[in-house]
Order: structure tokens, then sequence, then C-alpha cells
């Protein structure tokens, strides 16, 4: 087994990728889409849960497990790839064929399981989990550090833009940028006060 296959677990296919095919390369550039996924009510929930301490530390940590265990087959089952995790959010990656399409159907799918299991009851603490998505299509670049610790690092206006995205989208909102609404279906998007253009449905 090449070492590389030990790491699928742990680190992003794309950087896996990347240090079979161009190991020496530092950066890498492909046309792709990023999403950025920010979930609300976890913070009310961990300071309900800290008065319970370590049992109440436990209680987090699961109900966070398993959201973001569900959340993620939707985005495995559309082709994508998490980038980054942190706290309460997550940046995907969808490159390929249809990546806007495959994207979006993400996105909206990911919505609505969490509308299905976004009311959560952990030891008697009740609330209700929202997301706020932001979605960007186009040249994504990608740098890979070098030395004993290797990293893949997302940078550019592509990260930028699908940050601003996700910023301008309110709680329960999926927000596209131009770029993104450019290569759907008319029907798929709709104006938005802000910048950037709702997702009303999902692209066939």
């Amino acid at each position: 087994m090449p070492e590389s296959r030990r790491l699928v677990p742990y680190v992003p296919r794309l950087l896996l990728r990347h240090l079979e095919e161009t190991p020496d390369a530092p950066v890498r550039v492909l046309d792709g889409s990023l999403v950025f996924v920010d979930i609300s009510g976890f913070t009310r929930l961990s300071e309900r849960l800290a008065r319970q301490g370590r049992e109440g530390a436990e209680r987090l940590a699961d109900a966070i497990d398993e959201c973001f265990t569900a959340l993620l087959a939707v985005a495995y089952e559309n082709g994508g790839g998490l980038l980054k995790f942190g706290g309460d959010a997550l940046l995907l990656l969808f490159d390929g064929d249809e990546h806007p399409e495959r994207a979006c159907r993400a996105a909206f799918g990911m919505r609505a399981l969490l509308r299905e299991i976004g009311r959560l009851d952990a030891g008697g603490v009740q609330v209700r989990l929202r997301m706020s998505v932001g979605v960007h299509s186009g040249e994504c670049s990608f740098f890979v550090t070098r030395g004993a610790h290797r990293e893949l690092l997302v940078a550019g206006p592509a990260a930028t833009e699908v940050v601003r995205m996700e910023h301008a989208a309110a709680a329960g909102e999926i927000v596209v940028s131009d770029a993104t609404a450019s290569r759907l279906s008319a029907g798929c998007t709709s104006a938005h006060a802000g910048p950037g253009r709702l997702l009303r449905e999902a692209p066939a």
C-alpha cells in the first residue's frame, strides 16, 4: 500500500492527489467550486452544556460529531471533498465535471438535512441548528507547505469570494457568487439584497 493511502481518513483528498501527482510543486490551481458552510446554534449549546462539566463537554462533542458526519455524507455523495474543518464550519471543494451543479446540490441537500436533524436535545438542553452557506466557482488556488509538516492552504480570490458569499448569507440561506450563478440554469437562483444570488432550488 502506498504510504499516502494510509493518510486517507485524516487529510484532504486533494492533498493526497497532489502528493501523488506533483509532490514537489508548491501550488496547485484548478477549476472548481468552493462551499463554505457555517452552522449556528452550537455556541448556545456549548454555553449551556458547560454547566454540566465533563459530561456536558462529551455531549457537545457527540452532537457536533453526529451533525457533521451526516452533513459530510451529503457532500461526499455529490463528489465533494472536505478541505478544512474548524469549530462549527466546513470548507468543501467540488471539482471535475459539472462541479457548480454538484456543489449547489450538496449545499441544498445539507440544508434540507439540517432542517430534519437540527433540533437537538442534549441532556435536556434544546437548540435548533441552522446553516448559512456561500458557494463560489472558478479558478481555485491551493498552496502546500514543505518540510516535515505538509499542510494544504486555501488562498487567493476564490477563497476570499466564497467567504464573502457566506458572510452575505443569513441563517438558512445559500448565497452563490455571480460566477457560480452564471453556470447554473436561470431558474435555480433569485435576486439577493446583498452580493451574489440566492439559491432557490437544487440544479437538476
